[in-house]
């Protein structure tokens, strides 16, 4: 444990302490399946929800069970924010795995209660596993106040009325209109309240040159529009079978585990390929997922701010948007089919940033994993895709949308900016460290200390 949580500082190191991880992971190691399978359930009950939504809710799943189980282990510092107080320490030898099943369950039975029977049956089948005792009434009872004290606290954050907050498309040029007889998505959830970062205002950002105007006159938005209009197209030539997977693979529609989904089902396997424990799974998936509800708020705050058109908009009125080098093509259409709301930032590239910096700052960024993507939503994998590191599927995840034919490429720069920057300030001040035994540091470190600046991205 002790050096998955060094790893979380300096993850550099993770080459030179492989051995010493393994030793260490041997001997205590306890099996994640508690942390897995109620992520694993949530990502179930959330194929209908749209990605900031997802993002939200999982982190207040991720964060009832970490504190469940560091307010009894303290390994870690519990989590806290706003007008919730990081909890204090749980009941004297109540059993922490018995609090973040009942945690993970009330957190479930609330947020989604039409997967009830399904919660209900996972809470039993874990609680089976722990003999009954005093210390497994009081984690339970425990587990039930700390889930109740992060819903109450989040029951006003504006995440209700994020979908019905009154939204007229602006409909001149270059702003984004309808692509479809969907509503638009969310158009209130940039005023959400934030889990870690302070206000979503100085992690926004905007078009090249300000404004709408000076984008689409500049030669940077004529080098996206050619791009996007020549790899984007659904019956694009130069777009090689490679790029056309990788479009499809991180589309992420209805029916899906959406893309937030996708992030947690890579933080989960590579978890257990680790050997991490429950609290490190805990650990990790509390930062994830608080990183990228945060880095869906600021995205989305940006895009209902600037309201940039979608390049099929773009494509079929490139003759009016005062650009010289921007063709117009009305019968120009996107390989995959835009989603309902405006196009900078992509929330995508954004969510996905976000993810694989927190991920390349527990595990270091060259791992290697695989992962299934569910492409028409029937519930079963229909491409597998493998990767070397974080930031390759990060980038992949990114320009997955140029190659649909829904984004600029600016828009996913400036996306991945976004989600990096909230990655970062979430790492360097939520979920801490409890200090370990300064015996323990030299011992493992001795005189490499001075090597432990954490890599940013």
């Amino acid at each position: 444990m002790f050096y998955q949580s060094m790893l979380r500082f300096y993850p550099h190191f993770s080459g030179l302490f492989a051995s010493a991880a393994l030793l260490l992971t041997a001997a205590t190691a306890v099996h994640a399946d508690i942390v897995s399978d109620w992520n694993a359930l949530a990502l179930s009950s959330m194929t209908t929800t749209a990605d900031p939504v997802v993002a939200h809710d999982l982190a207040i799943l991720a964060a009832s069970m970490y504190n469940a189980d560091q307010s009894i282990e303290g390994t870690y510092s519990t989590y806290g924010y706003g007008a919730y107080p990081a909890p204090g320490s749980g009941p004297v030898g109540a059993d922490s795995q018995a609090a973040m099943i009942a945690a993970a369950n009330t957190v479930m039975q609330y947020l989604y209660s039409g997967s009830s029977s399904d919660a209900t049956s996972l809470y039993n089948s874990q609680l089976s596993g722990i003999a009954d005792s005093q210390a497994k009434t009081d984690g339970i009872a425990w587990g039930v106040t700390i889930a109740n004290n992060l819903l109450s606290a989040r029951s006003a954050d504006g995440s209700a009325d994020a979908s019905t907050t009154p939204y007229t498309p602006v409909g001149t040029i270059g702003y984004w209109q309808q692509t479809s007889a969907a509503g638009a998505l969310l158009p209130g959830w940039g005023s959400v309240g934030t889990f870690s970062i302070p206000g979503t205002g100085s992690y926004m950002t905007t078009l090249p040159g300000g404004t709408v105007t000076s984008y689409l006159q500049s030669s940077q938005y004529a080098a996206d529009y050619a791009q996007v209009k020549d790899l984007g197209s659904n019956f694009s030539a130069t777009r090689t079978s490679d790029q056309t997977s990788q479009a499809y693979f991180w589309a992420a529609g209805d029916g899906t585990v959406k893309m937030t989904g996708m992030w947690n089902q890579i933080a989960t396997t590579v978890a257990t390929n680790a050997g991490l424990t429950t609290a490190e799974t805990a650990h990790l998936l509390a930062t994830l997922n608080v990183a990228m509800a945060d880095a869906s708020t600021a995205a989305m705050a940006t895009i209902y701010d600037q309201q940039f058109w979608r390049p099929e908009t773009a494509i079929a009125n490139g003759d009016i948007d005062g650009n010289a080098s921007t063709d117009v093509d009305s019968f120009w259409a996107p390989l995959i089919a835009s989603p309902s709301l405006p196009e900078y930032v992509s929330l995508g590239a954004t969510i996905s940033e976000a993810a694989a910096v927190v991920l390349a700052s527990y595990l270091g960024d060259n791992v290697a994993f695989s992962l299934g993507s569910d492409i028409n939503g029937d519930g079963s994998i229909d491409l597998t895709r493998n990767f070397t590191s974080f930031s390759q599927a990060a980038d992949e995840a990114g320009m997955a949308g140029v190659y649909g034919g829904t984004q600029f490429q600016t828009s996913v720069t400036d996306g991945q900016a976004i989600g990096a920057n909230v990655a970062n300030y979430v790492l360097g001040t939520d979920f801490a460290l409890v200090p370990e035994p300064a015996g323990v540091v030299l011992l493992l470190f001795g005189g490499l200390f001075f090597l432990g600046n954490r890599r940013r991205r």
